[in-house]
């Protein structure tokens, strides 16, 4: 029988189990674990010590004992090798999993559930994500739309390779994924001083021109740096998600005179 919503993309997941399940992700993750109640999902992230971003993720409570870090990008089996060695004592159990993911009907925020055949739906709003076990063809119109969508909401992924950027870069904060009033976790003492001292030069843009332009390390006419995280091309315009020096929109467009800073995912 085929499914009547569109494949857009394999993503992987980290499956996090035990008893000590949420008490290792509130010490392993930036954002507030404890606040994430069953039936939800929100953004998180790890860092490394330095406080750069090696992991952005989708942490979904579905209800049933297990916490689902829905990774966005990076490198799956690095990340779960990684967090592996810091489960020491603890009653916690680190699965790698791949789900089919497809395109939903639109879904309340923030909600995640599991249905009867063991597909996990996260609600997006006007949209929703459905992990499923069964892969399929992606559909390249509707991860098109869906990759648009994501430029539009300013939600990243993460690029394969080394830890690049720290938070604000990613617009974290923006996102929620950053906590500052729990405990200590890797990466805090960074996180908190960007927060409360400022000072990087960094920030997340929604990106408009009537260029091509390619996923990666960037340089503009004028030798100014950035990264494409995502761009997706319409017949007369590209439109993308890049990371780019922390200056306002106008300089930003003086900058990169071929495109409008469409909007800045501020901290």
């Amino acid at each position: 029988m085929t499914s009547p919503f569109p494949a857009i993309a394999e993503v992987a997941c980290i499956v996090i189990e035990g008893t000590d399940a949420r008490r290792f992700a509130q010490a392993q993750f930036s954002g507030d674990v404890d606040a994430l109640a069953p039936g939800h999902w929100q953004w998180n992230a790890w860092l490394t010590p330095q406080g750069r971003v090696r992991a952005l993720m989708h942490l979904a409570n579905p209800g049933d004992g297990r916490l689902l870090a829905i990774l966005r990008g990076g490198d799956a089996d690095v990340v779960h090798a990684a967090l592996s060695r810091y489960v020491l004592r603890m009653d916690v159990t680190l699965g790698l999993r791949r789900f089919a993911a497809c395109a939903g009907e639109p879904g309340p925020a923030r909600i995640a559930r599991a249905e009867p055949d063991g597909t996990v739906v996260l609600g997006y709003g006007t949209r929703s994500l459905r992990l499923g076990s069964t892969i399929t063809e992606s559909d390249p119109v509707a991860q098109r739309e869906w990759k648009l969508q994501d430029i539009r909401q300013g939600w990243p992924r993460l690029p394969p390779g080394e830890p690049e950027f720290l938070p604000p870069a990613l617009g974290l904060e923006h996102l929620g994924a950053v906590a500052f009033g729990k405990g200590c976790y890797p990466g805090q003492e960074m996180a908190a001083r960007l927060h409360y001292r400022g000072g990087h030069k960094y920030r997340l843009c929604h990106l408009r021109g009537a260029k091509p332009l390619a996923k990666g390390p960037w340089q503009s006419s004028d030798g100014t740096s950035a990264w494409v995280l995502e761009a997706v091309a319409h017949p007369d315009k590209t439109e993308a998600l890049i990371v780019a020096p922390h200056i306002n929109a106008s300089s930003i467009n003086g900058l990169y005179n071929e495109y409008q800073v469409v909007s800045i995912f501020d901290t």
